[in-house]
């Protein structure tokens, strides 16, 4: 009895399940930090490229919740140089969308505790690894709130996260630099 309780702890850390259920707390206690302090953080834009930052990155990281990012790019835009805002802001959305990429990669060791595979997970992987690049640049690009879907997605299907930051971070600056110039020349 005591062995099989050992080789299950052992199997549990071998898996690196403890490991996924670290990142899911910690981006866990990442995002409830963030929503707390939500109204603080939203003033930063007077703060330059370095507040377009933090304000997409925030914007990113709320997961499925509305945020101020869009609308610091187009403004940003018409106040500082379009291209750089686009960049800044691009950078720092992406690596807020990273909390949902880690919730879902933190989440997909929790499932495997409990539930064999399905074939619809199996087929989902198969399909994110072959066209995972693509799908999460076309995702980033555009404007559509369901973005945070993808990231937990490429996460659960343990997508390499440097794939998945780099179609979502040349995506996201394209898109950006968008936004940016059309606020410079809107407003201007």
């Amino acid at each position: 009895m005591r062995s099989k309780k050992r080789s299950e702890s052992k199997s549990f850390i071998k898996d690196g399940l403890l490991f996924r259920l670290l990142i899911l707390a910690v981006s866990l206690a990442l995002l409830l930090l963030i929503w707390i302090n939500r109204n603080e953080l939203q003033n930063l834009s007077r703060y330059g490229y370095i507040g377009i930052f933090v304000i997409n990155f925030i914007s990113a990281s709320t997961i499925f919740l509305p945020a101020p990012g869009t609308a610091s790019v187009f403004i940003g835009g018409a106040i500082w140089n379009p291209i750089m805002v686009g960049i800044v802001s691009g950078l720092g959305s992406s690596m807020g969308e990273l909390f949902g990429y880690f919730l879902g990669y933190g989440s997909r060791g929790i499932l495997k505790t409990f539930e064999k595979e399905s074939s619809y997970v199996r087929r989902l992987e198969g399909f994110f690894h072959k066209s995972g690049f693509i799908t999460t640049f076309i995702f980033a690009i555009l404007p559509i709130p369901i973005f945070d879907i993808i990231g937990v997605i490429a996460g659960a299907v343990n997508y390499p996260v440097s794939k998945f930051f780099l179609a979502m971070v040349s995506a996201r600056i394209i898109r950006n630099i968008i936004y940016a110039l059309t606020g410079a020349r809107i407003f201007s």
